[in-house]
């Protein structure tokens, strides 16, 4: 089952300082590389458009997904990122440490990301003394699993390893929600504390999560909840979601928010899944 969840641009709009919504996507961060989303997808907020957070929050996301040692290719300096300092380390098991080449034992995974073409594929930084060469021509500024397999010259021979979990990946979706969630194929599950009770469907979505391949967990804002944003196009949660649910059944604060509505429902929405 691959996972993915949807937020609402607008998540970190209320908060007045850029260290506040560091702190509040580094928790997103956390509890998606935990449950091993695979993609966090930022969808526009139409009742909130705070188009500043958003910018901010896709680049504080993006950053804390790169392994350390190639956060300095790929991010320039930037204020956006003054305080990503505070947020807790991801520690994906595929973010290894260097070590002398001579240390190596090949074959080895290792995150890279494409620092130039030659003649005999692409060149990519993996955090060693020596750049890794797998064939073909990949896309710069992307980051790829490669399982290293020969030293031999300049380069770490390897090739690209498909069946690993390199970390989530953020996407900003530019159609408006309702389009969004027409075009996504999988199981669509809105969040939200005017859905069905989530005792009252736990069974059934248990089968469901058992038969789907790719899920979907969409949720909706500090400010409006995914009524009211789809609301605003005409549409309702029941017609574009497989279930609309309220997962947590005895609230006992007045909101919850996003980051915590996170990891409420993928550990709720993981550990139905092996029930079956």
């Amino acid at each position: 089952m691959r996972l993915a969840v949807a937020i609402p641009s607008s998540f970190t709009s209320n908060f007045d300082s850029l260290i506040q919504r560091t702190y509040a996507a580094a928790s997103i961060a956390r509890f998606c590389s935990i449950y091993r989303v695979e993609y966090i997808y930022l969808y526009r907020d139409p009742l909130d458009p705070d188009l500043e957070s958003s910018r901010q929050v896709t680049k504080i996301l993006r950053y804390l997904a790169t392994p350390p040692y190639l956060r300095k290719v790929l991010f320039p300096i930037d204020r956006d990122l003054s305080y990503v300092g505070i947020a807790p380390p991801i520690n994906l098991d595929v973010y290894k440490e260097w070590r002398p080449i001579k240390d190596l034992e090949l074959p080895d995974v290792r995150l890279g990301t494409p620092v130039k073409y030659s003649r005999e594929g692409t060149v990519l930084d993996v955090g060693l003394d020596k750049p890794a060469l797998v064939e073909g021509k990949l896309i710069m500024g992307r980051i790829y699993a490669v399982r290293l397999e020969k030293v031999t010259g300049k380069y770490i021979r390897g090739v690209l390893a498909t069946d690993i979990y390199t970390g989530y990946k953020v996407v900003r979706v530019k159609v408006r929600l309702p389009v969004f969630l027409d075009k996504f194929r999988g199981l669509k599950i809105g969040t939200s504390k005017y859905g069905v009770l989530y005792h009252e469907v736990r069974d059934r979505l248990a089968r469901d999560l058992d038969r789907s391949e790719d899920v979907l967990i969409v949720f909706g804002s500090h400010g409006y909840g995914l009524r009211e944003i789809l609301g605003h196009y005409g549409v309702s949660p029941e017609e574009v979601f497989d279930y609309f649910v309220n997962l947590v059944t005895d609230q006992g604060t007045d909101t919850i928010r996003v980051e915590e509505a996170v990891a409420i429902a993928l550990s709720t929405i993981r550990a139905l899944s092996e029930l079956i």
